[in-house]
């Protein structure tokens, strides 16, 4: 089988792609297409592939499309999002399309945590412009091989490359693709990512619910999830008949890559009144681009709260003062692992310094990986063929503090690997004459601020 690496981990990984309509559908913001003059932004329909530890068949067989459905939209998609032409990507994105497999599960049941976990605790993953669903399945099969249950969203904003909701196609939506109304206050720096911003915010407070709804009361309670396709699953492993919930809903870890980091700080800093308060305790961020988000901030206000689960229902008002909110107890512990690239960024990294000391001022949660580059994070740099000793490691390194943060055992974690202090040296000069600079220390030593 033509694959990724294998997740390690003391269980064995499945996924499995749910759908739910959102009905009536949801138009968010004001913007539309350019070329047809129809809103831009519109919910129909929720999708996330769940990573879960698996009970696995003994005839079961591993292997699950690692690149989405239709092959031919992610290609034009991919080919919009970086300005080739479709017949230089073909070869590259078929190749990868049709034979590359994530070594997991399809489908598989849930495995039960038996007596001593008694639940599994649930990580929600939101992808980075151009990301998908599966593009971070390293990171997200890593977790679940560790005993998490996490829901990697399939953004349906135009940040995809391409998907499919309710049969129409949407590919990847660059800024003159879409257009707005005259705004004579202004409109914001970023107006299609805040818009978008807005969109991501609904599709995770909804996903949360259904999946909850699921766990907790049976299918009948998930807003209708289903698996994509129509494929026919048993979901009877999700909802056993007596005892605790398999999956802890009320343990909440948010993660997210770039873009998807800069989700989930909107989402702790400015929560949606629509919604209840979701009751996160960690939050998980990797290298989150802050400009969309407003200045300044984003710094913890009233939105994270400890609910219970059974109070869970759409429109719920939050029942905690703020006072009580903004207690330093109640604040999730926050972890940003950033890129070489994103660390020497100098304007954004002294931005970022200031939103992680807020959350977390007792220092050692911002870590830089030496020889890091944005898209270290994802898939993208350890695919077969092109995989390097270099992208290895850093993707091991990313994972082993990842988990060893969900597990709090961080600080023990450091202690374990090379750690330094951020020390730069030029190494040239870019094309516009500004000196090019690095981080001195070896790919994957870590760098703590």
């Amino acid at each position: 089988m033509f694959s990724l690496r294998p997740p390690r981990g003391p269980f064995p990984v499945a996924a499995l792609t749910f759908v739910a309509p959102v009905s009536p559908a949801l138009t968010v913001g004001d913007a539309t297409l350019a070329a047809t003059n129809i809103p831009a932004l519109v919910l129909e329909e929720l999708a996330f592939t769940v990573y879960y530890p698996a009970d696995p068949s003994p005839r079961a067989n591993k292997g699950l499309n690692w690149l989405l459905r239709p092959v031919n939209a992610v290609l034009r998609g991919f080919a919009h999002f970086t300005g080739a032409p479709v017949w230089l990507m073909w070869p590259v994105v078929y190749l990868f399309g049709t034979v590359l497999k994530i070594p997991v599960y399809p489908n598989a049941p849930l495995l039960h945590p038996g007596d001593t976990r008694k639940q599994w605790p649930l990580v929600i993953f939101s992808h980075g412009l151009a990301g998908s669903r599966t593009a971070y399945s390293q990171l997200c099969s890593e977790m679940a091989a560790a005993g998490r249950v996490v829901l990697a969203i399939e953004h349906r904003d135009g940040t995809a490359p391409a998907c499919a909701p309710r049969g129409r196609t949407v590919l990847y939506y660059r800024e003159d693709d879409v257009a707005f109304p005259p705004d004579t206050e202004g409109p914001p720096a970023f107006p299609l990512r805040a818009e978008q911003l807005a969109f991501r915010q609904h599709e995770v407070y909804r996903i949360y619910a259904a999946f909850c709804g699921l766990v907790r009361d049976g299918p009948g309670a998930g807003a209708g999830l289903a698996a994509i396709d129509g494929a026919d699953v048993d979901l009877g492993s999700w909802t056993p008949a007596a005892g605790l919930p398999v999956v802890d809903c009320d343990d909440l870890a948010l993660a997210g890559h770039s873009f998807g980091g800069c989700t989930m700080l909107s989402i702790l800093s400015s929560p949606s009144g629509a919604y209840p308060p979701l009751p996160v305790t960690k939050v998980l961020l990797y290298d989150p681009w802050l400009e969309p988000l407003p200045t300044p901030g984003p710094t913890p206000t009233a939105s994270i709260s400890r609910p219970s689960t059974s109070t869970l229902s759409e429109g719920t008002p939050p029942s905690e003062s703020e006072s009580e909110l903004k207690s330093s107890s109640a604040l999730p512990k926050m972890l940003v692992i950033n890129s070489q690239v994103f660390s020497l960024w100098k304007d954004h990294f002294s931005r970022l310094a200031g939103v992680v000391d807020a959350w977390e001022p007792q220092g050692r949660r911002l870590l830089t990986l030496v020889g890091s580059k944005h898209v270290s994070f994802s898939d993208f740099p350890v695919l077969p063929l092109v995989r390097t000793k270099a992208a290895t490691t850093l993707m091991e390194r990313t994972a082993m503090l990842s988990l060893a943060f969900l597990d709090g055992t961080l600080d023990a974690a450091l202690e374990r690997v090379p750690t330094r202090k951020m020390v730069e040296k030029v190494i040239g000069k870019r094309k516009d004459g500004r000196p090019k600079r690095t981080i001195v220390g070896e790919v994957g030593d870590v760098v703590v601020h």
